[in-house]
């Protein structure tokens, strides 16, 4: 009876969905400039409002967050990469992630 009226439908797994995070910024940067950056992320090509992001840098000397992590704070010369995760286990089988190499001129 249940397969009839759809109700099968209603509680099956909506299966996985195509995400896709897209870096917005500059990746090359000069000692002392704030830059601001966005990642705009979709879902089946629709934009996701408000994702839950986590941020993180592979090196704290060359380049920091800003508190509201809007924007990229280059401190040194050097390399840096900027890893933006999507929080988010309801979408995909894993958390669909943005690897971004930054460099940092003088």
């Amino acid at each position: 009876m249940a397969a009839a009226c759809g109700l099968s439908d209603v509680f099956s797994s909506p299966g996985l969905e195509a995400v896709v995070l897209t870096y917005q910024g500059d990746s090359v940067l000069t000692v002392g400039a704030r830059v601001p950056f966005t990642v705009a992320v979709t879902v089946n090509g629709t934009p996701l409002s408000n994702p839950r992001l986590q941020v993180t840098l592979s090196n704290a000397t060359a380049v920091a967050l800003t508190v509201g992590q809007d924007s990229l704070v280059a401190l040194s010369q050097g390399k840096d990469t900027l890893t933006v995760r999507l929080q988010s286990s309801i979408l995909t089988d894993g958390a669909p992630t943005i690897i971004q190499p930054l460099r940092v001129h003088p």
